[in-house]
């Protein structure tokens, strides 16, 4: 009998440890399962954002802009042609 109630106290202890174990393992599971649909849902949005910057870059390299392009180069940012000459009026402010 004394062995018979050494070994269920044994037996309770392990019965705790093993459902400590479970319920971890399980948490965890539950855990890497949400942050996997997460960063799923993430990759979707970068993977359309994506396309639709190559899109956008696909368009803009088809439009020829040549004569804007040189419009605002020489208007804004004051570039020129090689070997041209510029000529500022002073008299106009």
């Amino acid at each position: 009998m004394n062995i018979r109630k050494k070994f269920s106290g044994q037996f309770a202890v392990m019965s705790v440890f093993v459902l400590c174990i479970c319920v971890s393992l399980i948490t965890g599971f539950i855990f890497q399962l949400t942050k996997l649909k997460e960063y799923k849902g993430e990759i979707a949005s970068l993977n359309k954002q994506i396309s639709e910057t190559k899109e956008e870059i696909k368009n803009l390299k088809k439009v020829d802009n040549t004569q804007d392009l040189e419009t605002v180069a020489r208007e804004r940012l004051n570039m020129v042609k090689p070997d041209e000459t510029i000529y500022i009026d002073m008299g106009r402010r």
